[in-house]
């Protein structure tokens, strides 16, 4: 007999949540109806590999080998988001560097956010910190829900022109701006809700993160 509310096993009334973008305003009063829809997410979310379409665990495993490359090549992983996005890089790279020993950092220091903003632009607070620090061989890794924000694209814009290796995660349309760059590895959550976007960004890194850890053996 299958119990209400059970994680482990979706009722039929729950079964749009099988559908991306269909769960959009529909029964998402309904926090187990909410979870079913993010957990269908992880298993329709994509990978493209500069531009040419590859399964989700190809696309994983190379990002396991790429950050293992930049530990024993001493080089560096720069990390950038907004909002909810900029928390979750902060959190992720902390983790990188603290369980996998990558040299891993973001830009989110308030005194240089602010320094960007005011001299240059909000399109310019990533931008000009990676056109600066950045050197050929790292990688930057830029996550945006939309893919649409300006500070996001032109730093991914801006890392690609310098031979920086570029990895994104967006959502909303698959055809947006920052999906579209011809990035090492760009990943894809076909969703509009923000915290669905976000956590399957989270959980899809983490996976990354805890394989390349277990790999080290530390």
């Amino acid at each position: 007999m299958q119990r209400r509310g059970s994680f482990s096993t979706p009722r039929s009334d729950e079964a749009f949540d099988q559908v991306p973008g269909e769960a959009s305003g529909r029964r998402m009063n309904d926090p187990i109806a909410w979870l079913h829809g993010l957990a269908a997410l992880l298993d329709v979310s994509t990978c493209r590999s500069r531009g040419e379409g590859v399964s989700l665990d190809a696309g994983l495993r190379t990002l396991v080998r790429l950050w293992a490359a930049q530990r024993t090549e001493h080089r560096a992983v720069y990390w950038i988001g907004n909002g909810g996005s900029a928390a979750l890089v902060s959190h992720l790279s902390q983790d990188l560097l603290n369980t996998c020993g990558v040299r891993s950092l973001t830009f989110n220091d308030p005194a240089l956010l602010t320094c960007m903003a005011n001299d240059y632009g909000y399109r310019a607070v990533f931008q000009r910190p990676v056109r600066t620090l950045a050197r050929e061989g790292d990688m930057l890794m830029a996550i945006s829900s939309s893919g649409m924000s300006d500070n996001i694209v032109g730093a991914a814009e801006a890392a690609l022109e310098m031979g920086v290796a570029v990895v994104t995660c967006s959502a909303f349309s698959a055809h947006n701006r920052l999906h579209a760059l011809p990035a090492t590895l760009a990943f894809h959550t076909p969703t509009e809700q923000y915290g669905h976007a976000e956590l399957t960004h989270g959980a899809l890194l983490h996976a990354a993160i805890d394989c390349l850890h277990r790999s080290l053996g530390t």
